[in-house]
């Protein structure tokens, strides 16, 4: 609000709308309590309207983008199992065919998920475990410390909560083609973008 009033009395203007942009949270974990909606309404609107009585300004129209509030939990990713190692008084990797490539977020900036074996979702987790990428990088971690029921090769690992900041953020890391994303509802399934094929990761290539 400082800037509006900037804006208007260096030049006049005055900014009748006012994106505030994002911020609204989701549940990745079952432990996250994120804000509501009410309550992150009334943070942003009170706000602004402290803000504008202070400054001796008109309230604008206030906006703001809830994007990642509306998809990232309507989105999930599945991976496939792969090899399984036990560090006896270490830690237990669980490898999976996908990781930074598909997921950059944990890598990043720390971000943290929860994961299920969407093939055995009745078992009971009662083992510790943490969940690698395929990428050969030490900070390839996906899951860390996580409770699964004891995988085998072959399970389906599922990461919910992907819907906002997945495949918007997939790369092609070491030449990794990007995975297919699967619209479904009730009960059908479809492909909405295809999954990326060796042709298409050599396409811009021009030869020698």
């Amino acid at each position: 609000m400082g800037f509006v009033r900037d804006i208007k009395e260096e030049t006049g203007f005055v900014v009748g709308e006012l994106n505030t942009g994002g911020g609204l949270g989701i549940k990745y974990k079952a432990v996250d309590e994120p804000s509501t909606i009410e309550e992150y309404a009334n943070v942003i609107v009170d706000g602004v309207k402290e803000q504008a009585a202070q400054l001796g300004l008109a309230v604008p129209r206030i906006m703001v983008e809830p994007g990642r509030s509306i998809v990232a939990n309507a989105g999930i990713t599945l991976y496939t199992v792969g090899t399984i190692k036990d560090i006896p008084g270490i830690r237990t990797y669980v490898s999976v065919d996908g990781g930074m490539s598909d997921n950059l977020r944990p890598m990043l900036y720390g971000a943290v998920y929860e994961a299920l074996l969407a093939n055995r979702v009745e078992d009971e987790a009662h083992a510790l475990v943490t969940v690698a990428g395929k990428h050969c990088e030490s900070g390839d971690i996906l899951v860390r410390d996580t409770m699964l029921p004891y995988p085998k090769a072959g399970d389906i690992l599922c990461t919910p909560a992907t819907g906002a900041y997945g495949y918007m953020m997939a790369n092609n890391y070491n030449r990794q083609p990007r995975p297919p994303v699967i619209m479904v509802k009730e009960g059908s399934a479809r492909v909405i973008v295809r999954g990326e094929t060796l042709d298409d990761l050599v396409r811009l290539d021009t030869g020698l």
